[in-house]
């Protein structure tokens, strides 16, 4: 088969989807030796995602075409043309899916997070992705989605039929994702990014309010006062639209000189972050699957996340969760998981389950679903 991948989402490698992309394109190199790909790019991006394959090839355009609008169009207009040569395309966002098909579509839908959380995006956005999307959504020929959760969203906010729906859970990069000893860890965490006290991290972009950030240092400025704690709070991640009102808020803080914002770290970075921190906190009120979840229980972190969405889901009853939406709650089980501190038992439990969380797997399962579309 021939295979066309829209990989228009990438973002600069800073988000969720573009892990999703690149880790998925890197295994598939690794597994299929049965198809052929083109690898649809901006050249703005062009070399974030490396081709080791021979049955691999770039097609590259100019980076204009990455704007959303163009790139919207361009999926419209230009992608039908270049369909025809491929017998499917794989679309791995909602917001690419093309009304005009010259191929069969395959489409990765991550989440419908517009749905649930108010004031997500811009106005226009909001109402983009709450009318448009699912018109979008309902024509592919098939739908693979990451969590149980999004996948009964999809059948609600879309009317898709379920059985065309595959959810087939993203995996973890597990040559890097591993425990760094915490000594060793703390030793190049003040190195490279000047952290020498104890801490708790929250892995996002620093998006408002979607990311919930303003809370979690809310929560932490509690803690710090009533527990005579010299701990920091390290939110690692790029600037998001609402990151002026995250950082104007942690600037106000009685304890604004413990609340670090290093911008968006290195994934080369995040196992150190994730072996020496003292507890991970994940408390967006959203997501399709939820990354750090996954990886700092690979590396052997403590964990506590919210209780909405995928997260639940991911997380497996192995870490404590909380309501997101309510302050007093994620104080509490913030508090009560860095008293209590994480024991061996928990720890061996999260590493091995992290470890389901395969992107060969992965990546046999989607070869699996193009199959389908013969």
């Amino acid at each position: 088969m021939k295979i066309g991948f829209s990989t228009f989402v990438l973002d600069g490698g800073k988000t969720g989807i573009s892990t999703y992309i690149r880790e998925l394109l890197r295994f598939l190199q690794l597994e299929d030796s049965e198809n052929e790909y083109d690898l649809l790019m901006a050249k703005c991006d062009a070399d974030l995602i490396p081709v080791s394959s021979p049955s691999f090839k770039k097609t590259v355009v100019p980076s204009l075409i990455d704007h959303p609008l163009v790139n919207l169009a361009w999926h419209n207009t230009v992608l039908p043309g270049l369909g025809k040569k491929y017998d499917v395309v794989h679309i791995p966002s909602a917001r690419r899916i093309p009304f005009i098909k010259g191929s069969k579509v395959v489409a990765t839908v991550h989440d419908l997070a517009a749905f649930s959380v108010e004031a997500k995006y811009d106005p226009a956005r909001m109402l983009f992705n709450q009318k448009v999307i699912p018109a979008m959504i309902r024509r592919a020929d098939h739908i693979i989605t990451v969590s149980e959760y999004t996948k009964q969203d999809i059948v609600k906010y879309t009317r898709y039929p379920e059985e065309q729906i595959s959810v087939i859970y993203s995996g973890i990069n597990r040559d890097l994702f591993q425990p760094v000893a915490e000594a060793e860890a703390r030793e190049r965490l003040q190195v490279l990014h000047g952290l020498d006290k104890p801490f708790f991290i929250y892995v996002s972009r620093l998006e408002h309010p979607g990311k919930n950030h303003i809370r979690l240092i809310e929560a932490f400025e509690r803690f710090k006062l009533e527990n005579d704690s010299s701990h920091q709070l390290v939110l690692a991640g790029a600037d998001w639209p609402g990151a002026d009102r995250i950082k104007a808020r942690a600037a106000e803080s009685p304890v604004k000189g413990d609340i670090l914002f290093p911008g968006f770290v290195p994934i080369k970075s995040l196992p150190l972050l994730y072996s020496a921190c003292d507890l991970m906190v994940f408390p967006s009120l959203f997501e399709g699957f939820g990354f750090p979840i996954i990886e700092a229980l690979a590396c052997g972190a403590p964990v506590i996340c919210s209780n909405t969405s995928s997260m639940k889901e991911i997380a497996q009853g192995l870490v404590p969760t909380f309501d997101p939406t309510d302050a007093e709650e994620l104080f509490q089980c913030l508090e009560n998981a860095a008293v209590k501190g994480r024991t061996t038992e928990m720890r061996t439990r999260g590493i091995e389950y992290a470890t389901m969380f395969d992107w060969r797997k992965t990546a046999a399962s989607v070869m699996e679903i193009y199959r389908s579309m013969s």
